[in-house]
């Protein structure tokens, strides 16, 4: 299968200064580095009135690199670049000499491309240019931030300002032989976009140099327009882009052979199947034993019947490869196959235990402090999940594991979203929303758009169900968006149910539930602690509430038999 392959070639001087205050940097990972976190391009231009230019321009072209490709896999290329601008801002921002003034001494422009799958990614902020020849079309694709005062020209953004960076983000759609260009003001101040375009032209048209020399020739050309600053151009070329065909994605990734229906005393690449624990339309797990070790684990096969459905397998792959990247004890564990495997199937750990439906149906009222310790732990799973930008999107009482020592496990990333893959790579089309409709976010079910608040919804549900055996709103909800409505999700007592709970958790819980998720808890240890201790504000606002808003029913009660007492009284009078 074909991958993403760039070239590139820059060049750097001084020029007619005596230190040379810009620095550029590239880095082409191989293998799988290369599709989890892409390649990068960074150039930028030291604030000569700064002490320690060189030094910020350096730093930051070069550390920018070597934290990204520290961040996790897991994680978007936007929230990974940017949380490292961040930290690197606030360290160049901190460097203070207050014999020269009191404002930073390490202030540099910086711009960065960096190139996923098909996708590039634009973090811009300062005035060192970003441009792109794209069949023959030249566009400069940055903003220059910065004001003129006469010839005096000041930076409005950079690295090293202010504490708060603001920085440009975009992304663009590669295509074969496109052309980009990063450069220096001392070079674009000087040689014309027209001048550019046409060397890049006729380069792209006869390239009988290198990208090194053609940067060079740039460079050059500036000086001799009368370039009086420091020079750096990096050039970037897309001679390849990854295979478009996604059955041919799909035929890759699924290489190795469907596993034959499993029975006791039968081996799988040396695991040995002690019994079959589940056997379902979509998958089969076993209890199995690793031979050579005597350990036990689960182990779960694909079915048959999707032999031939590159979605779903793609799907159960991923899900392997999401339960690899996490590592917390509430979450279910999956082991790497064999290297010299030659079937498709996941290796779990072994959780002696039971699904979290069952203990609700042994346990069917709970005390408060039983189900707060239960949900404690599942919101520490799904925070692991909010960390490495992802959504769980099928939180029910089915896919949580209690076991025998009372600890959680969340099981079951089949319908997990990764940003990091959705962000690049052609997906599933999910017209009708992924889990099970009584516990999908209301946002999810009607206008597929979700975030961590949606699993922390489906977490409210599940602690409701939990507490009273019924769900929060009424059932028979259709299994589709088709006719429903926020009405569809209108909340139901707590209190109905179980008259003996408190009214602060009562309150917690209807919180947690809000059709709206911008009026829901934004933060799941918000929400953990208000099931912890009752929020005084919110049982304040409650109990002030006017009559019609806390008991509307009760309100229809009375104005009704004050209506009937009215109507007797008219007719007494009458007679």
């Amino acid at each position: 299968m074909e991958k993403l392959h760039l070239e590139f070639g820059g060049y750097s001087t001084a020029g007619v200064k005596e230190e040379n205050q810009d620095a550029f940097a590239a880095w082409l990972p191989t293998g799988s580095e290369l599709t989890s976190k892409g390649a990068v391009a960074t150039i930028a231009d030291g604030v000569s009135s700064c002490s320690k230019a060189k030094e910020a321009a350096i730093t930051c072209a070069t550390n920018f690199i070597q934290d990204y490709s520290q961040t996790p896999e897991t994680w978007t290329v936007k929230r990974a670049a940017t949380q490292v601008l961040q930290g690197l801002n606030r360290w160049c921002a901190g460097q203070h000499e207050y014999s020269l003034g009191d404002h930073s001494q390490m202030v540099t422009t910086f711009s960065a491309l960096i190139f996923k799958s098909t996708t590039a990614f634009l973090f811009h902020a300062g005035d060192s240019r970003i441009c792109r020849l794209q069949q023959g079309d030249f566009e400069q694709l940055s903003t220059d931030h910065h004001a003129r005062f006469g010839n005096k020209k000041v930076l409005s953004r950079a690295i090293g300002i202010e504490n708060n960076l603001e920085v440009d983000f975009r992304t663009f759609e590669l295509r074969k032989n496109d052309l980009f260009l990063l450069t220096t003001d001392g070079v674009h101040e000087f040689v014309s976009t027209k001048k550019i375009q046409s060397i890049l032209n006729h380069w792209l048209a006869k390239p009988n140099i290198s990208l090194e020399e053609l940067a060079k020739f740039i460079v050059d050309s500036a000086i001799k327009a009368g370039s009086d600053d420091n020079l750096s151009c990096l050039l970037i070329k897309v001679a390849q882009l990854p295979q478009g065909d996604l059955n041919e994605y799909h035929r890759q990734l699924t290489r190795l052979a469907m596993p034959p229906a499993l029975k006791e005393g039968m081996k799988l690449e040396g695991y040995r199947v002690l019994e079959q624990i589940f056997n379902g339309t979509r998958s089969s797990l076993y209890k199995v034993i690793k031979e050579d070790t005597q350990t036990l684990y689960c182990l779960k096969t694909p079915s048959q019947y999707f032999v031939d459905d590159p979605i779903y397998l793609s799907g159960f792959l991923r899900e392997e490869w999401i339960g690899q990247k996490l590592n917390h004890v509430n979450i279910m564990k999956i082991i790497p196959r064999p290297e010299n495997a030659k079937f498709m199937y996941h290796v779990c750990e072994f959780i002696d235990g039971q699904t979290l439906r069952q203990w609700m149906l042994d346990n069917p009222a709970p005390t408060i402090v039983e189900v707060r310790s239960l949900i404690k732990q599942l919101i520490a799973a799904l925070r692991i999940f909010q960390r490495q930008d992802m959504v769980h999107r099928d939180i029910k009482p089915e896919n949580v594991m209690i076991t025998t020592a009372g600890e959680v496990k969340l099981i079951d990333f089949g319908t997990v979203y990764v940003g990091a893959i959705a962000e690049t790579q052609v997906s599933q089309d999910e017209s009708v929303p992924v889990g099970s409709v009584n516990y999908i976010a209301p946002e999810y079910l009607l206008d597929n758009q979700f975030d961590f608040r949606s699993d922390l919804f489906s977490v409210a549900v599940v602690c409701f169900e939990m507490l009273t055996g019924h769900l929060p709103f009424k059932e028979g909800s259709p299994q589709s968006s088709s006719g429903l409505t926020a009405d569809n999700w209108r909340y139901l007592s707590l209190r109905q149910f179980r008259p003996d709970l408190p009214q602060w958790l009562d309150i917690t819980l209807a919180k947690g539930l809000v059709t709206n998720p911008q009026q829901r808890y934004q933060a799941f240890s918000e929400f953990l602690m208000d099931l912890n201790k009752p929020n005084t504000t919110m049982l304040a606002q409650t109990q002030h509430r006017p009559l019609i808003q806390r008991h509307p029913l009760k309100l229809f009660k009375i104005i009704a038999l004050i209506e009937f007492i009215i109507i007797l009284l008219l007719l007494n009078y009458l007679r």
